[in-house]
């Protein structure tokens, strides 16, 4: 059997979560102008990050994946450690270049490299992540892996309410028109993130509680019906994370909710505050 190695990217939020300590993690880099950059968690945290950002709310993040050379050099150490196989998985390739950037790495190195673009983010990234990892520990080939992940990926949601519009706008998530008009009417959008690995924008909402209850509400909708895995993913908004896992144990007395925070590089786009109320159909 080869040793093969799991990678992910640090948009997982992998750090949040109790996670195996040999899944490694491609860190993006969050930049604050021209000279300040971050590695993702390890130089700059989510309660850190948007503490600066609520405080200082026209200095906007940037974000970037990890470098080509630092990638090449984690591939290097894995096969120095004897691992024959990597599979990484990354962000949706529709939010990020991580996908292609892997791809093309994946020809210059020894270990053979598999990538697979989850078409999503945040928690529901995280958790194939620890499953492709269980898999492999059950001593699953990289192809039976993939097949599995694919389902867990054709059968995953989430719907998300942002605070503010001005982090996406800023970071080109939605067009300066959209954002400005937004921005004067107060209107916050129901997102949703869906199988096609795309953002859309649903509905415009006037206040931020009323879009977290369709939020809510749309969750419902999709699985009322169903056996799923439900999360929370938020951009430290302890109190909205309780409202949702109250409102939910209404309806759904006995669902398990996970939460975990949004990462800084995925929180340079949703702004403080954002939160995402998602699912992942079990069968």
């Amino acid at each position: 059997m080869k040793k093969t190695a799991i990678l992910t990217c640090s948009n997982a939020g992998l750090d949040y979560l109790d996670y195996p300590k040999d899944i490694r993690i491609l860190r993006s880099v969050i930049h604050f102008g021209t000279d300040e950059s971050y590695d993702d968690f390890v130089q700059m945290d989510a309660k850190t990050f948007y503490e600066r950002i609520t405080k200082n709310p026209n200095d906007i993040p940037k974000t970037s994946y990890v470098s080509p050379g630092r990638m090449i050099e984690i591939f290097e150490e894995l096969e120095k450690e004897g691992y024959e196989e990597a599979l990484v998985i990354t962000i949706s390739s529709q939010l990020s270049g991580l996908y292609e950037a892997v791809k093309r790495i994946a020809k210059d190195v020894n270990i053979k490299v598999t990538v697979f673009d989850s078409l999503t983010l945040a928690y529901a990234e995280a958790y194939m992540v620890l499953e492709a990892h269980r898999l492999v520990e059950e001593e699953k080939t990289v192809e039976e892996i993939i097949k599995y992940l694919e389902k867990i990926r054709d059968n995953d949601r989430i719907y998300v309410a942002v605070d503010t519009l001005l982090y996406l706008v800023k970071n080109g998530r939605l067009s300066k028109l959209q954002g400005t008009l937004g921005t004067m009417l107060q209107l916050k959008p129901l997102l949703v993130l869906g199988d096609d690995g795309k953002v859309a924008s649903l509905e415009k909402i006037r206040t931020t509680h009323k879009a977290q209850q369709r939020v809510l509400e749309k969750y419902i909708e999709d699985t009322k019906d169903l056996n799923v895995l439900t999360f929370i993913s938020h951009a430290h908004n302890e109190e909205a994370v309780q409202w949702f896992k109250n409102e939910l144990k209404k309806v759904f007395p006995e669902r398990e909710v996970v939460s975990a925070y949004l990462t800084p590089v995925v929180g340079a786009h949703t702004g403080p505050k954002g939160i995402g109320l998602g699912y992942i159909k079990l069968d």
